[in-house]
């Protein structure tokens, strides 16, 4: 069997290898992959890897052996999953049978592809709000997969959505996501004009989150989820006091998919996603043999939204 693994010597610090067939435990379904997507957190893995070490968590494909205890989707089934493992890119995987979601009629596998890591992080980090119908939210980051998605939730959520990007480009993909304000600027000037927020849903932390505390209405939530700035940031604490139980956490997908299991979550954006009320942002389509390129093309932010790759048999 194939799979992506760690090549240092590679393009993108990863290549297609030969790796040992999956054996699935009693609780895991045995996936015949057909797409997948791209996160900026499994490329960074890889550079830092070990070689030949696996990587991928979004995997959508049909299921070939279903979990022997026969929990999840039967045999034959179309399905969406979260390899928490790290082995979804690959020609075939196991994968928890509650990590996995059946495709409901006319949605493809390479939209569903999309949803584990940045569709969940968006749902879940989200609703660590509260009372958000009628509410200032802000979304930095909002051109990336996790951040377009958050903008639309959000949005249906009934929040009044402001969404930061670095670039004027990007703007009219957030607006179409359901951004209602977007502010333009490396650095995250101007945001303060449409606060104070009762969420600031944030993927870039660093100085922009130094930024960002100050703007928390009373009884504020910042759900931090991401670190693209850089991991240091320096807090005013005396004003953050003033927010009242205003308060800054740490978001984490791993920890979450424990509170609710991955493929329950899967299932909600599925629906949304049937119904036309969610869409996927895609903009690279290739090949799984050009996931060097396109792991370099995220890391170098070459293209906005998300890439999903094809995996050949």
């Amino acid at each position: 069997m194939k799979a992506v693994c760690v090549d240092h010597g590679a393009l993108g610090h990863v290549a297609i290898a030969d790796v040992p067939e999956p054996q699935p435990d009693s609780h895991e379904a045995l996936v015949r992959v057909q797409a997948v997507s791209l996160n900026r957190g499994e490329v960074r893995r890889a550079e830092a890897g070990q070689p030949g070490m696996r990587i991928g968590w979004d995997l959508a494909g049909v299921v070939e052996q279903p979990a022997q205890d026969g929990s999840g989707p039967k045999a034959g089934a179309r399905v969406v999953g979260f390899s928490k493992a790290m082995r979804g890119w690959a020609q075939r995987c196991a994968v928890p049978a509650q990590a996995l979601a059946e495709l409901p009629a006319g949605v493809a596998c390479e939209d569903a592809a999309t949803l584990p890591v940045a569709g969940l992080t968006a749902l879940y980090g989200l609703e660590r709000g509260e009372r958000l119908l009628g509410s200032r939210v802000l979304v930095t980051g909002a051109s990336g997969g996790t951040g377009l998605f958050a903008c639309t939730l959000a949005a249906l959520m009934g929040a009044h959505v402001v969404a930061h990007v670095r670039r004027k480009e990007q703007e009219p993909l957030v607006r179409d996501a359901g951004a209602h304000e977007v502010v333009v600027h490396p650095q995250g000037e101007g945001v303060e004009r449409h606060g104070p927020y009762r969420l600031i849903f944030d993927g870039v932390g660093g100085a922009l989150l130094s930024r960002l505390a100050p703007l928390l209405d009373a009884d504020g939530r910042c759900v931090v989820y991401g670190v693209t700035a850089g991991q240091e940031a320096t807090l005013a604490i005396r004003t953050l006091m003033t927010t009242g139980r205003g308060r800054i956490e740490g978001f984490h997908l791993y920890r979450e998919s424990e509170l609710e299991p991955a493929g329950r979550g899967l299932a909600r954006l599925l629906s949304l996603l049937a119904d036309g009320r969610l869409r996927t942002h895609i903009e690279v389509r290739e090949d799984w043999q050009a996931v060097g390129r396109v792991a370099e093309a995220l890391i170098a932010r070459r293209y906005l939204g998300k890439a999903v790759l094809t995996v050949g048999a």
